[in-house]
Formats: C-alpha cells, sequence, structure tokens
C-alpha cells in the first residue's frame, strides 16, 4: 500500500500565509482597490462570506485581464515572498519521507496560483491539492472549480486525489503535518498525525491525544 505524507501549507511548510502575502501584494501593487479588501476581510469575519467566496471575488479584480496576463503577477509573488520562507526543517521532513520511499503530497486552502509553484519548487510536481479558482474561455469566472479545500474540504481532495490515483483511501494517509485545528477531519484520518507549530487549540488537542508536536521555524 502508498504510504503518503500530507503537509499543510501555511505556516507548516511556510513561516508565514500566503493568503496575507497575497493580499499585502494586491494592495501594494493597486490591483484592487484597499477598501474593497477591507471590505470583504470585514465581510469573512462576520461569517458573511466563507473563504472561497472572499477568493472568487478577490480573483475578479485581480484576474480581470485573464488568466495568461495575471500569471506574472503570481508567479513574482511566489518567488519574492513564499520560496525564501520555506523551512528548511520542512524541507528536511520532505526529503526524510522521500528516503523512506513515501509519496509526498501539499494539501493547501491556498488557490493553486500560490501552491503550483512552492510544490515545484519543492520537487513535488503535481502532487498538491488546494483551492482551485474555476476558468472559462481563459478568464476566471469569480467561482470555485470543486471543493473549498478547507476542514472536511480537505479530506475530500484528498479522497479524490486516492480515487485518480488508484491508491486506498483513507489508508494511503499515513502522516499529516498542519498547524491548525481547522484540519482535524483530515489529521484524525492519518495514521501518524503531527501537529507543526501548532496553534495554541491544536497544541491542547495534541497533548491529549498524545499526537506528537514537531517546529518547522
Amino acid at each position: 500500500m502508498t504510504t503518503t505524507a500530507f503537509f499543510d501549507l501555511d505556516y507548516t511548510l511556510l513561516s508565514t500565509s500566503s493568503g496575507m502575502v497575497y493580499v499585502r501584494e494586491i494592495i501594494r501593487q493597486r490591483r484592487a482597490p484597499w477598501w474593497r479588501v477591507g471590505y470583504l476581510g470585514m465581510q469573512y469575519k462576520l461569517k458573511l462570506l466563507d473563504f472561497g467566496q472572499v477568493h472568487g471575488q478577490l480573483i475578479s479584480h485581480v484576474g480581470r485581464s485573464g488568466v495568461d496576463q495575471t500569471s506574472n503577477f503570481f508567479d513574482g509573488l511566489a518567488g519574492r515572498y513564499l520560496m525564501p520562507r520555506l523551512s528548511e526543517a520542512g524541507r528536511a521532513k520532505i526529503e526524510w519521507h522521500r528516503q523512506q520511499g513515501h509519496r509526498v503530497v501539499i494539501v493547501s486552502a491556498s488557490i493553486e496560483e500560490l501552491v503550483k509553484p512552492v510544490a515545484e519548487d519543492l520537487g513535488l510536481g503535481q502532487d498538491y491539492l488546494c483551492t482551485r479558482l474555476a476558468v472559462q474561455e481563459g478568464r476566471y469566472t469569480g467561482r470555485l472549480d470543486g471543493p473549498l479545500c478547507y476542514g472536511p474540504g480537505k479530506v475530500e481532495w484528498v479522497k479524490r486525489w486516492a480515487n485518480l490515483n488508484q491508491v486506498n483511501f483513507p489508508g494511503t494517509v499515513g502522516y499529516f503535518y498542519t498547524d491548525s485545528a481547522s484540519d482535524l477531519p483530515l489529521l484524525e484520518l492519518a495514521k501518524h498525525p503531527v501537529a507543526v507549530n501548532p496553534s495554541r487549540k491544536l497544541a491542547k488537542i495534541a497533548e491529549a491525544r498524545g499526537w506528537p508536536i514537531e517546529k518547522f521555524y
């Protein structure tokens, strides 16, 4: 049976939030009015919009010129702000799994435009799961393509990945590394759940359940 090590991205492999980097760069480059970004953030905090709906509305500003024309923005953002924040301990852990013959997959709530370049930098190719923005005729539609890759949505994406790769689910979920208690649905499926740089809530859960706690930065 294939053993897979799944890794969260923000505050796990990265010592930052790719989403926050994205928002700051949107404002800095004036790709969306600051007040619009703030308004969407307020709606999210008030639970009037979910994470996916915020992404959809942001991309309507950021990617209004089309997917191809927006790719340079995302490539520059990832190269300048994300890759330098990749944890060396995280890289070492990925290499350890490779030496064990395990497959390594990123599973992140972030959008593909942010996750894909990081996965490529880590040599993971197409082995990443994330929130995907719907595209039609070369333009973003403002909707999601598939479920939001967050909380139980991560389980759904892993299930789809397992079916596509013809590996057993949930048996293939050998390891899962994350910082957030929102990832409990996938943590509880993993044979080896690991709390990395955990939030206060996840640290308490990990201690109560005897899960290992690691620091990547």
